[in-house]
């Protein structure tokens, strides 16, 4: 019985072989061309000019826009007062009699990356210092900070106008 079984194994087999030998030469391929082959156009590499050969123009900070609005405005009528003064803001975060602790706090608002300054006044023919961040265009952007500095150093700061 068992010769009788590896034959019909070997015969299932040799069938099998030969089916999937024969049939695709029997079929005529229809379809297949168009789902295997298709023709893709690459384009050729786009060239651009080297980064050193392109000009870009500088970005104005802040107080050079205000400065070239000023310049427009007084060039289109030097006589004519401009119509809207345009407005920056400032925090002042500390008022030192001292210039070295006023330069102290500034370098440590820096370090934690806030954009302080020192502007020396007079008053009572007494000298003070007063750290101030800033400027900016944005009163909102200022409030933000405020109470990021709040949370932060616990400093309570209020904002004024620059300069």
């Amino acid at each position: 019985m068992e010769t009788q079984l590896q034959q019909r194994v070997v015969g299932a087999i040799v069938l099998v072989t030969l089916g999937v030998i024969f049939i695709p030469a029997l079929l005529d391929g229809s379809g297949y061309k168009s789902r295997q082959v298709q023709d893709i156009e690459i384009k050729d590499k786009p060239e651009f000019p080297p980064l050193t050969q392109k000009k870009l123009a500088p970005i104005p900070t802040p107080l050079e826009k205000i400065k070239i609005q000023q310049d427009a405005a007084l060039q289109s009528d030097p006589k004519k007062p401009h119509e809207k003064a345009i407005k920056s803001y400032a925090l002042q975060v500390g008022n030192f009699s001292s210039n070295e602790n006023a330069v102290k706090f500034r370098n440590t608002l820096r370090k934690a990356g806030y954009a302080a300054f020192v502007q020396k006044s007079q008053s009572n023919g007494k000298s003070t210092y007063r750290v101030k961040v800033g400027p900016e265009l944005e009163r909102s952007v200022l409030d933000k900070w405020k109470k990021d500095l709040r949370k932060s150093h616990k400093i309570d700061a209020y904002v004024v106008n620059h300069p």
